[in-house]
């Protein structure tokens, strides 16, 4: 790597960093996935996962549906324990892993352009990530979204690195960093799994098509998946299960559905060119370029077709709509495959406008970078500016009914509520998130929000239709907690 590209390399980086810092806030979005990953990293430190699991699997399958599994893989949570034993129950701090492994993300990206690129398009495709208004706003989560990203770029690259390596010593090497590297990911993410069968479907088409190397690359592939096994065996000795439940929301999955789910979702990565002046007409062009590339690297990228191809049939066929979020580990492929198109393209032209046709390349992704850096820029400033604003469950009212339900029920109460590991997590008292009148009996307490509507809860302006034996205990502007007066 030259001193030039390193330097402007890290100098993005830097960027991105302060910016992704910057648009970092003291509170959280609703939704509680998060309180699950901080309960997890709690159980860790406590010694305490067994418990967490049997607390989390009472409130994931008693509730109105699964809001998830018993318990999502250790690794994330694991990544959580540095900043929570230094900082405590912090969003601010819990939020630093995320960006981390984005930083992470972008040095990976740049390395597996840079394979197929020159250095300064390599700079350019990472610089859309970098500044990527939509990306840097999810770094305000503290979700396993971007680590996974992170882990699954590694994987790829380092199964890229390993298929066309020539010397053995090296390979091999490879091979077993790249199970590492898919167990890591796995342990992140469930998701992880995809990456080891696109590797191994991968493998397979390589013996049909290699003879030569036939014995080789069957060898490798068993070195890879007994390196993975290896350490998922470890991991299950030192780590409670509760991943398993994941196929329980399977049972939701309707046939009549996927068509839908998958023009939803193709639709959906318009929304990395969200924050431009004619973003649908820019989706429009990468879309196209996208179909160029692929066709045109189809033998030459088939491990990369693969994994996008098997990770978006897991995304069609999940039964409840994750977002714009579930396509991230994909989206380095979606530019990948778009700078191929474009580079087919120039291939084709006469080499007399084939510099014009560079020129007019780079002026319109640089454009795109300058207007992301706007935003983003713009963004970090107003947060920041704002004082980091204090959102969702960790404002002044939501604190206050969590002291009050700490500091006024039982240990051993149950408490309803839309959120119920938010409210696990803030006042370790068991919870269900309830939708039916007679079934609200299943719990001591019932506590409601004014703001969301029938968002997994009976609004409160409805509650006295389920004609239940409830006592206002407490109330403050946007919650109101009932006594469930028992016989």
């Amino acid at each position: 790597m030259d001193k030039k590209s390193l330097t402007l390399l890290v100098l993005i980086l830097l960027a991105s960093a302060l910016l992704g810092s910057s648009v970092l806030t003291r509170g959280h979005f609703w939704g509680d996935d998060f309180a699950a990953y901080i309960m997890q990293a709690e159980s860790i430190i406590g010694g305490s996962m067994d418990e967490f699991v049997t607390e989390n699997s009472f409130t994931v399958t008693q509730s109105a549906h699964q809001i998830g599994p018993a318990a999502y893989p250790w690794g994330f949570p694991l990544m959580l324990i540095p900043a929570y034993m230094l900082f405590g129950l912090s969003p601010l701090a819990l939020k630093l892993p995320g960006l981390i492994t984005y930083l992470g993300f972008l040095v990976v990206f740049y390395f597996l352009m840079k394979r197929r690129f020159t250095p300064t398009l390599s700079l350019l495709a990472v610089s859309l990530f970098a500044f990527n208004p939509e990306l840097l706003r999810f770094l305000d989560n503290i979700l396993s979204d971007i680590p996974f990203l992170f882990l699954s770029t590694l994987t790829l690259l380092l199964a890229d690195l390993h298929t066309h390596e020539m010397q053995p010593k090296l390979r091999r090497t490879l091979a077993i960093l790249t199970g590492i590297a898919i167990f890591v990911a796995f342990f992140v993410r469930t998701q992880g799994l995809i990456l080891l069968g696109s590797l191994l479907l991968f493998e397979g088409f390589r013996t049909l098509t290699n003879k030569k190397q036939r014995r080789q690359i069957v060898t490798d592939a068993l070195l890879i998946v007994v390196i993975f096994l290896v350490l998922w065996s470890l991991s299950l000795i030192v780590f409670p299960g509760g991943q398993s439940s994941y196929f329980a929301l399977y049972s939701g999955f309707n046939f009549d559905n996927l068509s839908s789910s998958i023009v939803s979702y193709s639709q959906l990565f318009g929304q990395f060119f969200i924050d431009l002046p004619a973003h649908e007409l820019v989706f429009g062009i990468y879309s196209i370029l996208f179909l160029i590339g692929l066709v045109a690297r189809f033998k030459s990228d088939l491990l990369y077709i693969i994994y996008a191809l098997l990770y978006l049939i897991v995304v069609w066929t999940w039964p409840e709509w994750q977002g714009y979020r579930f396509l991230f580990p994909i989206l380095p492929l979606f530019i990948y495959f778009s700078i191929q198109g474009v580079l087919f393209i120039l291939s084709k032209i006469p080499k007399k406008n084939e510099r014009l046709g560079k020129v007019y390349v780079y002026t319109f992704i640089i454009w795109i970078v300058a207007f992301f850096l706007y935003i983003s820029t713009s963004n970090a400033y107003n947060n920041v500016r704002n004082g980091r604003t204090i959102n969702g469950p960790f404002d002044p009212v939501s604190i206050e009914t969590y002291e009050f339900i700490k500091a006024e029920t039982p240990a051993e109460s149950v408490i309803v509520f839309f959120k119920p590991r938010a409210l696990r997590l803030m006042t370790d008292r068991a919870s269900l998130a309830i939708t039916e009148c007679e079934r609200i009996l299943l719990g001591d307490y019932l506590a409601l929000s004014k703001k969301v509507g029938e968002n997994l809860q009976i609004p409160p302006e409805r509650i006295d239709e389920c004609g239940l034996p409830l006592e206002r205990i407490f109330q403050n502007r946007r919650f109101v907690v009932y006594q469930i007066l028992k016989e």
